[in-house]
């Protein structure tokens, strides 16, 4: 018992010589990165508008009338632009601004500020009918920016997903590939890359013609490499992160007025995993986790075919304490 409070007090010198900061960036990276899956999760649904989701919607304005003539002049086909899927295998392509502003709680009573953006352009497909529901795929890649107190980072990631949706349940599955360099205040690098796998249901239910409720759960995993930090002839690693979220929702979407729709959410996310102990020499302190945060959501969509704009601010509580915005623009072929 002697030896093992000796070689803590030893590790605590050792972290208050190299710095607090440094002894937990690492682990404070992977941990956002964590944090990000939500941002992720919400990519899959920008391929639809909100007016997708009611069983019965409405179409405003008059829709394009096409002919196609055989060569006496007579009409051989008609049909509408609102209905013809014309020849494209892109249902839409979208672009994707996020700003997030948040204070996170890592426990041992370890709290700090952090900013990141998110650039994203993504695409996605026509539904193919199947037997029973359709199914549509999509893609997107985003350049991220994050800043922290002690370091700053930029990276990239990669996603692709599925959903499928039979009458007003749904179904998707999402992974997503990304690398983070970061650099800290003493100009030393460290890089995180991950992989991370989600799935999702949910299910729509109408009101009436111009309200719904959808209630919708994610579980999640993410596998966050660990870099090692060299600070002042130490080498502080820690062995690579695993985490896994849980994240129960419901939403609220409201049709305002003519193409003007309007939601409101509240999501519990559950964070697990990632208490990974940090070696500094010889020496281990225990890592850090994120405790679980509630996410409260207000929506605001306009379609002016074919594009769709789309507005989001979010407030998180708990683990998670803070706010963060987003903008979409989509364009529709």
């Amino acid at each position: 018992m002697k030896s093992k409070l000796l070689a803590f007090g030893g590790a605590l010198v050792l972290a208050t010589n190299i710095s607090n900061a440094a002894v937990y960036d690492n682990n404070i990276s992977a941990l956002n990165i964590n944090m990000l899956t939500d941002v992720f999760m919400s990519y899959t649904d920008y391929g639809e508008k909100m007016s997708d989701l009611f069983l019965n919607h409405k179409m405003y304005g008059t829709m394009t009338r096409f002919d196609e003539y055989g060569d006496d002049g007579s009409t051989v086909r008609g049909f509408d632009s609102g209905y013809a899927s014309g020849d494209y295998f892109i249902d839409n392509i979208w672009v994707n601004a996020n700003h997030v502003n948040e204070s996170m709680h890592y426990g041992h009573n370890v709290t700090q500020h952090g900013r990141f953006n998110l650039a994203t352009i993504g695409a996605t497909t026509k539904a193919s009918e199947l037997t029973y529901g359709k199914i549509s795929f999509g893609g997107f890649v985003s350049y991220i920016n994050t800043k922290m107190p002690e370091f700053h980072g930029n990276g990239d990631v990669a996603g692709i997903f599925a959903k499928y949706k039979y009458r007003n349940i749904g179904a998707k599955l999402m992974t997503n590939i990304g690398s983070l360099n970061n650099t800290t205040q003493n100009d030393r690098d460290f890089n995180n890359s991950w992989v991370n796998v989600a799935t999702g249901v949910s299910a729509a239910l109408n009101i009436d013609n111009t309200l719904l409720v959808r209630p919708n759960v994610y579980v999640a995993y993410t596998f966050v490499s660990s870099d090692d930090i060299y600070e002042n002839g130490d080498i502080v690693s820690s062995s690579d992160f695993n985490f896994f979220n849980v994240a129960p929702e419901i939403e609220f979407i409201k049709e305002i007025a003519a193409n003007w729709y309007g939601g409101l959410s509240a999501k519990y996310v559950a964070h697990f995993g990632g208490k990974n102990d940090i070696q500094i020499g010889n020496n281990k302190i225990e890592g850090l986790y994120l405790d679980n945060h509630t996410d409260i959501g207000m929506n605001l969509e306009y379609n002016f075919n074919p594009f769709a704009f789309r507005a989001n601010v979010h407030k998180q509580l708990g683990g998670v304490d803070g706010w963060s915005t987003n903008i979409n623009v989509k364009y529709s072929f």
